[in-house]
């Protein structure tokens, strides 16, 4: 189960976060694509962020939406990314917990959430809460990290003594019952499969304790010695062309109606 208060911590100390967001910014294109896509009328709409960060979602959404207009709502259990967000006034902006979606309901026309659920401890009701505050004619779009990312460190380091407790992604499968069974219709789904590279093993390492996804592992495994020995394992058998160490994010695109 997800330590909510460390999830927090994590995210909230991710000071240099919007710095190294990569493929967040590929699934961020996706979803102001797919809710223009949506619109095509050019409604006004009632747009909610669930794990908006910084709202960086916003910006997005400005830019692909430029020709009409849009309420954005971002919603963060990271108080400390939310106070980076401040700096747009057009954003409102709500400490909250994803799983407690404080919403009246049919309120939103769009949800979406842009990397985020995959740190959730209960799916289920999360999904008919937003389902309770979407619109009759509404959808929701969630990429969300899916089973077999970081597979080359799970790889690494499963004979090393357990030195990394990694978070288990969720199956796709799994995720498309519940939705199913919440009353929910999946209208569009891809697997997107996304490789993030760095000089070493520890640079690597660093830059996903950057982005706050730390909370894949428990810190208090830590064995120094195994440590260096699987990062310097992990820097001679997980190499790219160019050199480059490597690592794998595999990525959920859905988009969702209700049925």
């Amino acid at each position: 189960m997800i330590d909510k208060n460390k999830v927090k911590k994590n995210f909230s100390s991710a000071e240099d976060y919007d710095n190294h967001t990569s493929y967040h910014n590929i699934t961020m294109a996706m979803i102001s694509k797919s809710i223009k896509e949506f619109n095509k009328k050019g409604n006004f709409l009632e747009i909610l962020d669930i794990g908006c960060g910084t709202a960086q979602g916003h910006d997005a959404l400005k830019k692909n939406l430029n020709q009409t207009g849009f309420k954005y709502f971002g919603l963060d259990i990271a108080i400390g990314l939310l106070n980076k967000a401040k700096k747009n006034s057009h954003a409102f902006l709500i400490n909250g917990d994803a799983e407690l979606l404080p919403f009246k309901p049919l309120k939103f026309d769009v949800i979406f959430s842009n990397i985020t659920i995959h740190w959730l401890n209960n799916i289920d009701t999360f999904l008919l809460r937003c389902k309770y505050s979407l619109k009759n004619d509404g959808i929701m779009i969630f990429a969300f990290l899916i089973s077999g990312t970081l597979k080359e460190l799970k790889e690494i380091f499963k004979h090393d003594g357990n030195v990394l407790k990694f978070h288990e992604f969720p199956e796709i499968d799994s995720y498309k019952e519940k939705i199913d069974v919440s009353g929910l219709k999946i209208e569009y789904c891809d697997i997107i499969e996304y490789t993030e590279t760095a000089e070493s093993s520890l640079h690597l390492l660093k830059r996903i304790n950057l982005l706050g996804a730390k909370n894949t592992f428990d810190n208090n495994n830590h064995k120094t010695g195994l440590l260096r020995k699987g990062l310097k394992n992990y820097d001679k058998n997980y190499r790219n062309e160019d050199n480059m160490v490597y690592c794998t994010y595999k990525i959920a695109y859905l988009i969702i109606s209700k049925k």
